[in-house]
């Protein structure tokens, strides 16, 4: 995949299914993880509070990830340890099917981010 190409898909699950080859019937998380450091992250970055998340493009080039209520444990991992997987961006699209676009690969700026309260990531590939 490279920026900007995208899949038309009705769920998660039908969009990893294209995309990486997975048999899912359902896959209602917004993360799926690809390897032992990197995960799929299908987010909308639209500014709207999402069950406790906020997404953003600063720029291109990065993303600010506020975690609003400040949880601690994300799926039964805790946010210290989950921030440090590099991430591949797909930005989900409303339309009907929805719009999965790939917008690179981006990993955790440690230096500029708190774990409980934002997170920003820097795009260190546009392709994968």
């Amino acid at each position: 995949m490279k920026n900007g190409e995208f899949i038309y898909a009705d769920t998660h699950a039908d969009f990893l299914n294209q995309a990486f080859g997975t048999n899912y019937k359902a896959w209602m998380k917004s993360a799926w993880f690809y390897d032992k450091d990197t995960f799929v992250w299908m987010v909308r970055f639209d500014h709207i509070n999402r069950e406790g998340w906020r997404n953003v493009f600063e720029t291109k080039e990065r993303i600010k990830e506020e975690n609003l209520y400040e949880k601690k444990i994300w799926d039964g991992i805790p946010m210290s340890k989950l921030v440090n997987y590099k991430r591949i961006v797909i930005e989900v699209k409303d339309d009907i099917p929805k719009k999965y676009i790939f917008r690179g690969i981006y990993k955790y700026d440690e230096e500029n981010s708190d774990p409980y309260v934002v997170h920003y990531f820097d795009k260190i590939a546009d392709e994968f």
